[in-house]
């Protein structure tokens, strides 16, 4: 009985956003920076790099033909994409925008970081600035996904290019068919819970499913639609990924590694998250029930999937490579 008290103690004192009106629903803390850290390395292992593969030669064009190429993360959060892309490119500015400040005793000299509140645009920016911006994991959290495209848009020159990529909230199984989520209802008792689930639903889905209630725009759209429907960018380009958690998935090249990362991830966002499911209705006596459920089933060969598009802004005529 210690333990389960324990357990509850835990996940209700888990660190939470100072106010419901918060456009970021996740912690800020060592924790969850840590885990974004693990994330950027899934990045890289799905895209084949800091960008695409497919848009390689372009963006280092771009690079070349701007012998000091300005460069934005926006929603840089840990600012490990934009200081590996610094050092990747020591001619170049990187600079990074986010709404929560940290500290970045490693950060080579030509990074500079940036608080801002997005939604009210970048500061201290007049027109188009960036050569490139990328925006990873960002779009879906803000109140108006394409109010912030467009705030992009402004910021970004004519040519430029644009690196948008995002998450799901969708759990696959081995054969990547959707899983059917577990749905709470806090209005029932656990042992109706455990009565009214559907058949074979899934736990884990289940659990994104409900961050993705709490944590995503209801104006949200596929990130390359709204591109489409801001009208300001041509030639427009999405690519998903998958990524096995605990498995090395089917066809995958480092498939075992993101497996790896996968279950060191999502075992620490079922933690780092628990504080929002708190917030939204959860019952904490619910959450050491769900976790054991939701980690069970990574000995079951799932996936997730993520989404990564490109486009140029208007203005220059490059198609890019796909």
């Amino acid at each position: 009985m210690a333990a389960c008290t324990s357990d509850q103690e835990q996940y209700a004192t888990s660190k939470l956003p100072p106010s419901s009106t918060q456009p970021y629903q996740l912690p800020t803390d060592v924790s969850e920076m840590n885990r974004l850290g693990l994330q950027h390395r899934l990045w890289f292992l799905m895209i084949g790099g800091l960008y695409p593969t497919y848009i390689a030669d372009a963006l280092q064009g771009i690079m070349k033909e701007n012998a000091h190429a300005v460069v934005a993360d926006i929603g840089c959060g840990s600012a490990i994409w934009a200081m590996e892309m610094a050092r990747l490119f020591p001619e170049s500015e990187v600079v990074g925008f986010d709404l929560n400040e940290q500290t970045y005793p490693d950060a080579p000299e030509n990074f500079q970081f940036k608080q801002c509140d997005l939604s009210k645009g970048l500061p201290e920016i007049q027109g188009a600035t960036f050569d490139v911006i990328h925006c990873r994991c960002v779009v879906q959290h803000v109140s108006n996904p394409l109010g912030l495209i467009s705030v992009i848009a402004d910021a970004l020159k004519p040519g430029g290019l644009l690196l948008l990529a995002d998450g799901d909230w969708v759990a696959f199984d081995e054969d990547r068919r959707p899983l059917v989520p577990f749905i709470y209802n806090p209005a029932i008792n656990e042992q109706e819970r455990h009565n009214s689930r559907q058949p074979g639903s899934s736990f884990y889905a289940g659990w994104l499913h409900l961050m993705g209630k709490i944590t995503r725009s209801p104006f949200y759209r596929p990130i390359d639609q709204m591109l489409l429907q801001h009208g300001g960018f041509v030639d427009v380009f999405a690519q998903n990924y998958f990524s096995p958690i605990n498995w090395s998935g089917r066809d995958l090249e480092n498939g075992t590694e993101m497996g790896a990362i996968m279950n060191q991830n999502m075992k620490a966002f079922f933690r780092n998250s628990a504080g929002a499911a708190i917030r939204s209705g959860v019952a904490s006596s619910m959450l050491p029930i769900w976790e054991e459920k939701y980690l069970k089933e990574f000995d079951r060969r799932r996936y997730n999937i993520w989404h990564y598009a490109t486009a140029r802004k208007m203005g220059i005529s490059t198609v890019l490579e796909k």
